[in-house]
């Protein structure tokens, strides 16, 4: 497939393609403050259904990878201080919250990588727009291969893996039970599918154009 042609081409993995401004630094404090207020509320809320940290229904996940692939290193960086962050609010002491937010830098900087840089060269948007659009300026997009992907890597294999740094980590520091693993580990797993399937696409549909006409949308990790 001919990249060139693609209306996504100038989406990529530079590391800074435009000149860095005060914009981006603004933007950045932004984000992490609306997802460390974002990823409190996900456990806060939720009462008897969150503990530790972990959330049957962790909303904030879904503004981790979506801001990743927005806005590159600073989505990056902004998914796993909101998450340290919320981890204080929280009462997360300062090991077990720096160690324990790693899954919300890893995931999202996985997803960031793979979507600019290998996906987009099969022909599917960086940006997940086709997750809800048949059409891209013309371009017809791949839909159920993006879901595929989408369902495979974020649902799948980034939770997943969450999980079970997260938990384990908890586990070995007595932050949760031994024989409280599994039900956790589910908590964690099952409290992303709903947010990653669901609200990440609302967010793609409804944010992404409004912000790409405005110019904010990164083209590569910094700018």
């Amino acid at each position: 497939m001919d990249v060139k042609n693609l209306p996504w081409k100038d989406y990529g993995l530079a590391w800074k393609p435009r000149p860095v401004t005060v914009a981006h630094y603004t933007l950045f404090a932004t984000q992490v403050g609306v997802l460390a207020v974002l990823s409190y509320l996900s456990v806060a809320l939720l009462g008897p259904l969150a503990y530790a940290g972990v959330s049957f229904f962790y909303f904030a996940y879904a503004f981790y990878i979506t801001f990743a692939l927005w806005w590159g290193l600073y989505g990056i960086a902004a998914s796993y201080l909101g998450s340290v962050i919320s981890g204080f609010m929280l009462g997360t002491g300062l090991v077990p919250n720096l160690l324990g937010s790693l899954p919300n830098l890893i995931g999202p900087l996985a997803a960031f990588v793979i979507w600019r840089g290998i996906l987009s060269r099969r022909g599917l948007d960086p940006l997940m727009r086709d997750l809800t659009e048949k059409e891209i300026r013309g371009f017809k997009t791949k839909r159920a291969e993006q879901w595929f992907w989408h369902l495979l890597l974020n649902v799948g294999v980034f939770n997943i893996l969450g999980a079970f740094i997260y938990v384990g980590l908890f586990v070995y520091m007595g932050l949760i039970p031994a024989g409280a693993y599994w039900v956790w580990w589910l908590g964690w797993v099952a409290g992303d599918v709903i947010p990653l399937t669901v609200i990440t696409p609302l967010l793609i549909k409804s944010l992404t154009p409004m912000i790409e006409r405005s110019g904010l949308i990164n083209l590569g990790w910094l700018s």
